[in-house]
């Protein structure tokens, strides 16, 4: 099942695990950090992990990158790059989640299967 959002795709793979998939040139801003909020307040109430899948470009504002995927739930968060620009975009992001001291449940993968794996583990 597939759930809609105004940036991204949300796919269950399994009981606890779901992949995200950001739209091409979506923009990550406060607005998105609070519409995902939501989302997993009214669609989640036991611990869960993510998939985040950056085939697509996009990008974060400041506040953006700081707020997304910090629902109390979420218990790992596995980012799944496939390129050099996605990997840099992402360090960036994990660099800031790591200012604010919560970074220590987000990892970056080139191998989805490793990704998945490291997301069943908890």
């Amino acid at each position: 099942m597939k759930h809609i959002l105004s940036f991204c795709e949300i796919e269950q793979l399994s009981n606890n695990i779901f992949e995200v998939t950001i739209n091409e040139g979506a923009v990550i801003d406060e607005n998105c950090a609070l519409e995902a909020e939501t989302f997993w307040q009214n669609f989640r109430n036991e611990p869960y992990g993510l998939l985040v899948n950056n085939k697509n470009k996009f990008s974060y504002s400041f506040f953006g990158a700081q707020k997304i995927g910090e629902h109390s739930l979420e218990q790992r968060t596995a980012v799944l790059v496939n390129n050099p620009n996605s990997k840099d975009q992402m360090k960036e992001v994990l660099d800031l989640k790591e200012m604010f001291g919560n970074v220590y449940n987000k990892k970056v993968f080139q191998d989805r299967r490793e990704a998945i794996s490291w997301l069943e583990s908890f």
